[in-house]
């Protein structure tokens, strides 16, 4: 399942819907046609549709757009760029969580 289709099925849930109808309706420039073309791969979300749907479920935007710019890509080679940057600043965000956690962990003075 391609990311854009995920990213809906999500909202859908989120927000109750039974029907890809319902999805559509949320958007002015969204029709069946897209809808399909999308469960097929051969069309995206838009970032805009993208960024509400994140916005809405809690994902966070900015993974959002990268998981996009990922299934959008023209060619391996891109593909596995985004992927590699995604990658880069996932391993950055797990290292900052650790120093945090250090910083913040109790001393020994704190049983004193």
């Amino acid at each position: 399942m391609n990311f854009s289709y995920e990213l809906i099925e999500k909202y859908k849930n989120f927000m109750g819907y039974s029907q890809d109808k319902q999805v559509i309706s949320d958007f002015e420039e969204f029709n069946s046609g897209n809808m399909s073309q999308i469960k097929k791969g051969t069309r995206h979300l838009t970032a805009n549709q993208c960024i509400f749907m994140a916005n809405t479920i809690g994902m966070d935007q900015k993974e959002a757009l990268l998981k996009l710019a990922i299934e959008k890509s023209k060619s391996k080679e891109e593909g596995k760029i985004w992927s590699d940057i995604v990658k880069k600043i996932s391993a950055a965000c797990v290292a900052l969580t650790l120093v945090a956690g250090l910083a913040n962990a109790p001393t020994e003075d704190a049983f004193a």
